[in-house]
């Protein structure tokens, strides 16, 4: 091969790599994004616009720059308008938007549909996918929403129990109206649907809201939702989806809402030796679950007659103790005691495993027996094995003196 050949494709491999660099270098720059499309959602068979932006985030000046609406369906670009404009040179730091004219087929699915557009610099063609709702409802308010708080009552869910969630949203927004492209939006907030979606082990019973209003700008809306976690749930955090889509694309939320479920109860013991306290029975009650239980009382149960009946204690925070007095009456044999709490997690009523308490130690019950004769017999024979084996000694003592 000749020196002039070689240098005329060490020439063109040269010139090759700048363009690919150049390339990637403006890929790398430029970045495109979808401000805003109106209406808001979209109507099927219907013509809609969309707002894009462009911006140089690069160290250079990209040029020769176009940018494309690429066809897809269900969008196309509205007839006589053009699916490429030339902004030409986009220097270091600038930014510019673009507006395309676009038609929605009518068999187009309500719901969210992907459309795209890109840019293309020196034949290389970038391009990013934004989700377009098509709808049947045409809105025009732009205001936000966001999630203020949220509660689960009862904060943690024992295995089988039914809760409610309710999430608490607000309107961001300081003033009621907003001025965009010559043309005033409302900024109140509609809530155009709101889900809550269960899971493997948590079921939520209650139905999606539809249309559930429209916040002014400041005001706030509560949304409850029933749920109901299932049975022999293992304790931990589960997560819910929920997804809200508000009257705005931008302002649609998709949030993950923890659940927390434990099945630790109410425990009882025993305080006090019944031995020291004769007709009486003293017992400990603990609220060994992290949240707060309701109208707890203990019951006793057996053939022994109580009182109280029913020892009732109210609310227990967590962690927190109680000790609880019953006086008894019996004039049978003590069997089958037994303690047991009933409280409400929530709106669940439980039961405690039932703490079974044996009270035939007790003095009163050693007192009422007769005594036992076995242990003077055992002495009076000691003492005559005794006596016996002295004499029997001193005997044999004289014996050998004799």
């Amino acid at each position: 091969m000749s020196g002039k050949a070689k240098l005329l494709i060490a020439l063109f491999i040269i010139l090759s790599s700048a363009g690919a660099g150049g390339a990637v270098l403006a890929e790398n720059s430029l970045k495109i994004s979808l401000v805003k499309y109106d209406p808001y959602p979209v109507s099927p068979d219907s013509d809609f616009s969309i707002w894009v932006q462009i911006k140089n985030v690069g160290d250079n000046d990209v040029s020769a720059v176009s940018v494309e609406f690429v066809p897809k369906f269900p969008f196309s670009i509205k007839q006589g308008e053009s699916a490429v404009k030339y902004p030409g040179t986009i220097r270091k730091n600038d930014e510019l938007v673009l507006r395309f004219s676009v038609h929605a087929d009518k068999n187009a699915l309500v719901g969210a549909n992907t459309l795209e557009v890109g840019y293309r610099v020196d034949g290389i063609f970038t391009k990013k996918e934004f989700d377009i709702e098509v709808g049947s409802d045409v809105v025009d308010s732009k205001g936000t929403v966001k999630l203020e708080r949220y509660t689960v009552h009862p904060e943690t869910l024992m295995p089988g129990d039914t809760a409610t969630v309710t999430l608490v949203f607000k309107n961001g927004a300081s003033e009621y109206t907003i001025r965009m492209d010559g043309k005033d939006y409302s900024m109140n907030a509609q809530i155009q649907s709101a889900q809550l979606l269960g899971n493997d082990v948590i079921e939520v019973t209650s139905e999606p809201y539809y249309n559930a209003g429209v916040i002014g700008p400041g005001d706030s809306i509560e949304l409850p939702f029933t749920i109901k976690v299932h049975e022999n749930t293992p304790d931990g955090t589960y997560f819910l989806d929920f997804n809200l889509r508000g009257s705005a694309r931008l302002y649609s939320l998709n949030l993950r809402i923890p659940i927390k479920v434990d099945s630790s109860s109410v425990k009882t013991s025993l305080s006090e030796n019944p031995e020291l306290n004769p007709g009486k029975v003293v017992l400990s009650v603990a609220n060994s679950r992290p949240n707060t239980v309701y109208s707890a009382s203990v019951l006793p149960a057996g053939n022994v007659t109580f009182e109280p009946a029913e020892y009732f204690i109210g609310t227990m925070e967590p962690d927190e103790l109680f000790t609880v007095k019953f006086d008894y009456r019996t004039g049978k044999p003590l069997e089958n005691i037994k303690f047991l709490v009933r409280f409400k997690n929530g709106d669940n009523w439980h039961e405690s495993e039932a703490l079974p308490v044996s009270l035939n130690g007790s003095k009163e019950q050693v007192q009422s027996a007769k005594p036992s004769i076995i242990p003077v017999f055992a002495l009076l024979a000691a003492a005559l094995a005794l006596i016996a084996g002295f004499f029997v000694f001193m005997r044999r003592r004289r014996a050998k003196k004799g």
